[in-house]
C-alpha cells in the first residue's frame, strides 16, 4: 500500500465511529503482515525443511504464497468514504440515506440494531457514539486516533 493512500485512509471515520487508522484493515496491518509472512517463509527456507516436520509434507506452498500475495495486495479497506468496507453495510447505507456523517447524530442510535453484525465491538461503538453526542466528526476522529 502506498504511503499516500495510507494517509488518506487513516484520516477517515466511518459513520459507525470506526476510525480507519485504528482498524487493522484500514491501517494496512493485515496487508503488511501477509507480505512480511511470505518474506519470512522464503528467507527462513521453511518450504525446504517443512517436509521433515509432522504434517509439513502435506502443505501446499504454492497455494500459500498465492494467498499471501492476494492478502498483501487486497486485504485492506479504503474506508467508507472511498468505497471501502462491506458494500452492504447496513450502518453505512443507513447513515448515507439519512444524510448524516456519524451515527451519534441519529436520534435512533440507542435502539439501532444495525451494529449487531459487529457483535460486542458493535455495542462498544454504539456506547462510544452515544457518549459523544454533540461532538463534531473532527473532534470524534481526533479523540479516536489519540487513543490508539
Amino acid at each position: 500500500m502506498k504511503e499516500e493512500d495510507l494517509k488518506n485512509i487513516c484520516g477517515q471515520l466511518g459513520p459507525c465511529g470506526i476510525a480507519c487508522g485504528t482498524c487493522i484493515l484500514g491501517n494496512g496491518t493485515v496487508s503488511e503482515t501477509a507480505i512480511n509472512t511470505k518474506d519470512y517463509i522464503n528467507e527462513c527456507g521453511v518450504k525446504d525443511w517443512s517436509p521433515m516436520v509432522p504434517g509439513g509434507s502435506e502443505l501446499n506452498w504454492e497455494a500459500t504464497e498465492k494467498t499471501l500475495n492476494w492478502l498483501g495486495k487486497y486485504a485492506f479497506c479504503a474506508g467508507c468514504g472511498n468505497g471501502g468496507g462491506p458494500p452492504d453495510c447496513a450502518i453505512s447505507l443507513c447513515a448515507t440515506g439519512k444524510g448524516i456523517q456519524l451515527c451519534s447524530q441519529c436520534d435512533e442510535l440507542d435502539e439501532c440494531t444495525k451494529f449487531q453484525w459487529l457483535k460486542e465491538y458493535g455495542e462498544t461503538l454504539k456506547q462510544t457514539l452515544s457518549e459523544s453526542r454533540g461532538k463534531s466528526r473532527e473532534e470524534f476522529l481526533a479523540e479516536a486516533l489519540a487513543k490508539q
